[in-house]
């Protein structure tokens, strides 16, 4: 039974054809959280499409609308508890992997599961992975657990995220994984000449930390970059990504690009995997 249905004979066949087909749920069988757009005209029905989502979806337990676009430095959003449990902390389980997370106070991104598990599947035996603005480690664990890799350090901003980061380590055994507080640009120094490969999974301003990025990897390794982009804008960030990392003298070249993400009408969150060599 979708939505619409259990919302049938509750709103109008107008007002049904305007509800969303689609909506996330973070969390497990035995507590969720269920997050959704609902558009303006139908905001005077929200309680009763959040009740239909928890009559339909047993295990949500919180129903909390979108009121912004994801903003700052932490990417979070705005949200409206419009029904259930305030306490919105959750346990998400993704290919193996626990992850405690308050979608209210940390960026968690379910829908990029398997992109996770693709750079996972990148990592050689024995390497060194940095994953700047790391949130609550989902890239770190993922990459801990699937891989052979020695060492997985996050570096974020964030405090809530820092705290569940070494939460979900912990909760997933792993000593490989390390979590450092403050801002990549500056923590990421002590890491100079140390990884074979750094993730960079913000794709709002990522290409201003490119070169803080290249100095932490070895005489080579790979930096796994992330951006919006459309078809004309593609290849000027592919450029520009490029550009920064030959900056400081190296070599560097695009191994594979892939759209991993729609964002918008013709607009992908991009990947670039760039080769870096140290002259």
């Amino acid at each position: 039974m979708t939505l619409r249905k259990e919302l049938h004979g509750l709103l109008s066949m107008k007002e049904l054809s305007m509800v969303p087909s689609s909506f996330d749920i973070l969390g497990n069988r035995e507590k969720s959280v269920a997050i959704i757009d609902i558009p303006d005209s139908l905001k005077g029905k929200k309680l009763l499409i959040a009740e239909a989502l928890m009559r339909k979806h047993k295990s949500v337990r919180s129903v909390l609308m979108r009121m912004s676009a994801r903003k700052g430095v932490f990417r979070n959003r705005e949200y409206e508890l419009v029904a259930g449990d305030p306490d919105t902390e959750v346990m998400h389980v993704e290919s193996g992997c626990r992850f405690l997370v308050d979608p209210q106070t940390c960026y968690f991104s379910q829908r990029e599961s398997a992109e996770r598990l693709r750079i996972a599947g990148k990592v050689k035996k024995g390497e060194s992975i940095m994953v700047f603005f790391s949130g609550v480690g989902p890239f770190q664990v993922v990459i801990a657990k699937k891989s052979k890799a020695r060492k997985v350090i996050g570096i974020e901003l964030n405090d809530k995220a820092v705290y569940y980061a070494r939460e979900n380590a912990r909760l997933n055994r792993l000593d490989s994984v390390e979590t450092v507080f403050g801002d990549a640009r500056h923590e990421s120094a002590r890491f100079h000449g140390k990884c074979d490969r750094v993730v960079m999974p913000l794709p709002e301003s990522g290409v201003e930390y490119l070169q803080d990025a290249a100095l932490c990897l070895k005489k080579k390794g790979v930096i796994h970059f992330y951006c919006f982009a459309d078809e004309k804008s593609e290849g000027e960030m592919k450029e520009r990504a490029l550009k920064a990392v030959r900056s400081l003298g190296f070599g560097a070249s695009v191994s594979e690009s892939r759209k991993v993400l729609p964002y918008g009408p013709r607009i992908w969150k991009m990947r670039f995997d760039i080769e870096v060599k140290k002259r």
